[in-house]
């Protein structure tokens, strides 16, 4: 007996919602690019002379997932003045391995996996920073979205850590998170044949 059309239907539409219900593993990000924005608004001191300075820091991470547990990131920094002109840009890149630290720019650098997040703990000379990047299924495939916090450590009054723009220190004495922005896109097959970095 022919199975009605309808009841075909349901079957499959029922069927894709538990595929997009499953959570995201890290496996599932394997030969993806993943694309994140964070827009900040600053008060900072530089430490070279002690001015205080307002302005707006653009951060793009975009990371190529895989082979294995392997992650290449680079990290562009661009910082626009409070007269909206802008400041200078800069951009910081390296391999990583999952769950593996290593060294930083002021600190110590890890992305972990857990629970259908990528989350990468930072440390700076006081404080750090923990970006969590969280993925779901969609229809068109995967999506994300992006927090990417400041934190005082314990007993300081600010954070600390190399300027990205200049060969100085800062201390951040307020940082607020803006807007965000995050994608993620199949990697290309140029990039596919040969690492990036």
């Amino acid at each position: 007996m022919q199975m009605p059309v309808w009841v075909a239907l349901a079957t499959l539409l029922v069927t894709a919602s538990a595929a997009m219900a499953q959570p995201v593993t890290f496996l599932d990000l394997d030969g993806q690019v993943v694309t994140a924005t964070v827009v900040y608004d600053r008060t900072l001191r530089r430490l070279d002379n002690g001015r205080v300075v307002n302005n707006t820091s653009t951060q793009t991470i975009t990371l190529t997932i895989g082979p294995g547990n392997l992650i290449d990131q680079v990290h562009a920094v661009a910082v626009t003045g409070a007269d909206g002109r802008p400041r200078g840009s800069n951009s910081f890149s390296g391999t990583f391995e999952l769950n593996k630290p290593r060294k930083g720019r002021g600190g110590e650098v890890i992305w972990i996996f857990d629970d259908g997040k990528l989350v990468r703990l930072q440390t700076f000379e006081t404080g750090g920073r923990r970006v969590t990047i969280a993925f779901k299924r969609s229809p068109a495939g995967l999506t994300c979205s992006i927090d990417a916090p400041f934190a005082k450590e314990e007993g300081a009054d600010t954070i600390q850590n190399q300027a990205a723009l200049g060969n100085f220190k800062v201390q951040l004495l307020s940082v607020k998170q803006g807007k965000t922005q995050c994608s993620v896109a199949k990697r290309k097959s140029a990039e596919a044949r040969g690492r990036r970095i």
